[in-house]
């Protein structure tokens, strides 16, 4: 991608490019060098983070196992596995991560939940985790922190009456509290917004950053406070952190 050709939405998919790098290189290390892997991941998606893990994991095969809602992503993550060598075999479910009982799951190695947990309050999280970990020898579990950019997030999520999401210091709180052992790792990104963006850009990010439309002013010097506000201004950029903890359960 030319730098000169550079916008948020191009800044904001190259930071979660990144940041998605290097959550695959932590979790590729938590799980190590072996023959065969067995994994499942709840909330997978479109399955982008899952693919890369099986590209770069050091097993010789995969079994892959997936959950999630949406129905048109799960169709076309099947595609996607079945076309891949070092797949030896999958399973891709149609069904909400908070199903963790679901007799369609087959029990694995390995359970992978990213960046789906924060999604849902400590009591129903730590249910999940629980029933997880009957299922899997090992969980691995990416999450952010709390923090400037995703605190509009979190007022949303509160708005719907989910009380106390598992973003990463409640997830430690909640697994210390019930005796799990853990260890996690901070994974670092950010996002970095040029100064120069038109108005347009600036709305699209604020929209992306707060996971709800922008109720605020739209001139530009208004939005650009805004995005400033998340991080700080440097060299003509607004430096925001973006960064997810790493979490190994079991």
């Amino acid at each position: 991608m030319d730098e000169l050709d550079y916008n948020t939405c191009n800044a904001t998919f190259r930071s979660l490019t990144d940041q998605q790098r290097l959550m695959v290189e932590e979790t590729s290390r938590l799980i190590g060098a072996d023959a065969d892997l067995e994994l499942t991941s709840y909330g997978c998606g479109f399955g982008m983070f899952e693919l890369e893990l099986i590209a770069r994991v050091p097993r010789r095969t995969v079994w892959f196992q997936g959950v999630d809602t949406n129905g048109e992503a799960v169709e076309r993550l099947r595609a996607t596995l079945a076309e891949l060598p070092k797949v030896r075999g999958h399973r891709v479910l149609t069904a909400s991560m908070a199903d963790v009982a679901d007799l369609r799951i087959t029990p694995t190695e390995y359970g992978l939940f990213v960046q789906s947990l924060c999604y849902l309050g400590a009591d129903e999280g730590m249910a999940v985790l629980k029933e997880a970990r009957n299922r899997h020898r090992r969980l691995v579990v990416a999450v952010p922190p709390l923090n400037r950019l995703n605190g509009p997030f979190a007022e949303s999520l509160a708005r719907q009456g989910i009380v106390r999401p598992l973003f990463a210091r409640t997830l430690a709180e909640e697994l210390t509290r019930f005796g799990v052992e853990f260890r996690s790792a901070t994974v670092g990104a950010e996002i970095t917004v040029p100064v120069s963006e038109p108005a347009h850009r600036l709305l699209e990010f604020l929209t992306f950053a707060r996971h709800q439309p922008w109720r605020g002013g739209t001139g530009r010097a208004e939005l650009l406070d805004a995005v400033a506000g998340l991080g700080t201004v440097t060299a003509g950029c607004v430096r925001i952190p973006h960064p997810v903890e790493v979490f190994s359960i079991g």
